[in-house]
């Protein structure tokens, strides 16, 4: 299963699923709604998980270009709280 997924909802808005805690934080760090989390069983009682955000059609591209660019800006102290409280949601 690959790392992210989008799935259509709607003419403006699409679910937008990643595994990818930093990006996700980043996300998050941004005000954009996670609505939930989904978790992947992977061998030897180990599992993956996927945060699921809904995020505005026309913006994905330019959020996954600004952060993967190095371009994208957010309040440092509020990313790394993100950060920790997805990792809290990880191993709980």
């Amino acid at each position: 299963m690959s790392t992210e997924d989008t799935e259509v909802v709607g003419n403006e808005e699409v679910l937008y699923r990643s595994s990818d805690l930093y990006f996700s934080a980043f996300l998050c760090a941004l005000e954009l709604p996670m609505i939930g989390t989904e978790e992947e069983a992977l061998p030897q009682n180990r599992k993956k998980v996927y945060f699921v955000f809904k995020i505005p059609k026309k913006d994905l591209r330019r959020l996954k270009m600004d952060y993967f660019g190095g371009t994208g800006k957010v309040r440092a102290k509020l990313y790394a709280d993100r950060i920790r409280s997805l990792k809290q949601l990880c191993f709980t």
